[in-house]
């Protein structure tokens, strides 16, 4: 997966330990001390992580793939819409749930005037790969928790 650019600030002091780590040779570089670490942390939330994409998950354990039933779609990665999805939803008369943390690509050729009829509710927490307009309609519906 791609990775992002991000600006954070460290105070003097947690700036020179990670040097001082970085020279020790115990981390590549301050990029890599940053990229364990925010591992690390994700890992130690990941029963939360979990629970939010799949309420019903209580034991804490990653979610390997993304999962799509007739009306949710979860991940923990990347979610894929395709516009037979939606043509489905519209004739089974069902809404969709969209919860991802991660990406979410929609197919060019999905079209913005079904999805957003069948869309219920969507929360995504990253990256939205799809044509403007069904992008706005994604932004739209991205509910605060």
């Amino acid at each position: 997966m791609k990775s992002e650019k991000i600006t954070i600030n460290l105070s003097a002091v947690e700036l020179a330990q990670i040097d001082f780590l970085v020279e020790k040779g115990l981390y590549a570089s301050r990029s890599d001390f940053i990229r364990l670490a925010t591992r690390k942390q994700t890992e130690a939330h990941q029963k939360e992580i979990n629970q939010f994409v799949d309420p019903e998950a209580r034991n804490g354990s990653a979610v390997a793939a993304g999962v799509i039933t007739d009306t949710l779609i979860w991940s923990i990665g990347m979610a894929w819409i395709e516009q037979s999805h939606i043509e489905e939803l519209l004739l089974a008369d069902k809404k969709l749930d969209i919860r991802v943390i991660g990406v979410v690509k929609v197919a060019k050729d999905v079209n913005p005037e079904q999805f957003k009829q069948v869309l219920k509710r969507c929360k995504v927490f990253g990256k939205v790969n799809a044509e403007p307009e069904v992008k706005a309609i994604i932004e739209e519906f991205n509910e605060k928790l």
